[in-house]
């Protein structure tokens, strides 16, 4: 019995330390190994976005306008992806009013509209291109994964800025529309 006891000792603590070390990455840095698997993420995330551009675009007009390029509301938004008075004028559209809009929806008609969407959206990727870095794959709140498309639409919805403080305060920071739909409400919408 006492060989035994002795036997499994030896097994447990001294032999582990006759072992090679495993392998480390390429490099030497184990962190390498890390910051490689979040390259990877930060990529294939990429690429998912870029491959469902046109289906992503097309569920943000189902939620802000349900694809009625002629909508609008109280509140000054206009068109099938409701562009406010800031985002119209980002795009070279600031001389559409709303008045006018209510009047000829053919002022902005619905190509128009995607153009000037095309171009909103890489406004905002250029504005948040080190947040995707810093954050996509992440999961806030516990039930938010954090995608290309839902800091995106989230920007659309609340301009780049109060994206960047919702992720630097961890959701803490989750601004309202007028309408009451939060940033949190679409990054978990649009990061499937």
């Amino acid at each position: 019995m006492r060989f035994r006891q002795i036997f499994i000792l030896f097994t447990f603590l001294a032999l582990p330390i006759w072992l090679p070390a495993p392998d480390l990455p390429p490099g030497g840095d184990p962190f390498s190994m890390l910051e490689s698997m979040r390259a990877d993420i930060i990529s294939k995330d990429k690429i998912q976005y870029k491959l469902k551009y046109n289906r992503f675009k097309n569920s943000l007009a189902r939620v802000e306008s349900m694809n009625n390029w002629k909508e609008f509301n109280r509140y000054g938004f206009i068109g099938k992806y409701q562009f406010g008075k800031s985002a119209l004028e980002a795009t070279g559209y600031g001389s559409i009013t709303l008045l006018d809009f209510k009047v000829n929806p053919g002022i902005f008609p619905e190509a128009e509209q995607e153009k000037a969407m095309d171009i909103l959206l890489k406004i905002n990727e250029t504005s948040l291109n080190e947040y995707f870095k810093r954050y996509v794959g992440y999961t806030v709140s516990d039930t938010i994964r954090i995608t290309r498309a839902g800091i995106l639409a989230a920007a659309h919805l609340a301009g780049p800025a109060n994206v960047r403080q919702y992720l630097d305060s961890f959701g803490s920071k989750n601004l309202k529309d007028r309408m009451g739909t939060s940033i949190s409400d679409y990054l978990y919408r649009f990061s499937r």
